[in-house]
């Protein structure tokens, strides 16, 4: 439940002026303001933080949903699951829930669908999450550092800088990794270990217990 100093402090207005911060340049009170600033901010905030949310497996932008289907795909050879509209990944795909859950094998993504064997699958994913006050501290903290590294450029004209911003924001990804195990499953999901998961459907961690 997000608590009442985050939701007095946190906005999307405020991580845009933690990332101008950063950049040594002066804040914005609103993204509607003719500043360079603000329209930038206005025009990247919300694909950076789509982006930085699936870095990682954020703990409050998990999400599940048990899909069942009898429709089939274009060839008719699989079962054509639909992804949830606000999902921005789907990292895992089981066929059975028990103690310890089945994954199924062979899913892949075509488009907004997941194709399986099974007509039931719970899938496992990302959802994206817009309301700020639901952010966790560790999480504002990349955005603020992606946003000033994305817009670096554009603001400063600084490459330097903007690749101490991209090393920094690294760091505090591996950072939030093991803060926000602490709380359960956790997992980085960029690079090559996203490959394996999108084919495969491989073996990880969920709700704290191994696959």
């Amino acid at each position: 439940m997000a608590t009442q100093l985050n939701k007095s402090m946190v906005s999307e207005v405020s991580i845009a002026n933690q990332a101008l911060g950063f950049l040594g340049s002066n804040p914005i009170i609103s993204f509607d303001e003719p500043s360079t600033s603000a329209q930038l901010m206005r025009d990247q905030y919300p694909f950076i933080r789509d982006a930085v949310m699936t870095e990682f497996a954020w703990t409050f932008a998990a999400a599940e949903v048990k899909s069942i289907t009898a429709d089939l795909s274009t060839w008719g050879d699989k079962f054509s699951h639909p992804i949830p509209l606000d999902w921005l990944q789907v990292l895992r795909v089981f066929r059975r829930i028990t103690v310890q859950p089945l994954v199924s094998e062979g899913w892949t993504r075509q488009g907004s669908f997941i194709l399986t064997d099974e007509n039931t699958v719970y899938m496992w994913g990302i959802q994206r999450i817009t309301d700020t006050a639901l952010f966790s501290p560790e999480f504002v903290q990349c955005l603020a550092t992606r946003l000033a590294a994305d817009l670096c450029m554009a603001i400063t004209e600084n490459m330097v800088h903007k690749g101490q911003l991209f090393t920094e924001y690294a760091a505090k990804i591996d950072s939030a990794a093991a803060s926000d195990g602490v709380q359960g499953a956790n997992e980085v999901i960029s690079g090559s270990k996203l490959i394996s998961v999108r084919n495969s459907g491989g073996f990880g961690t969920f709700r704290g217990g191994l696959i």
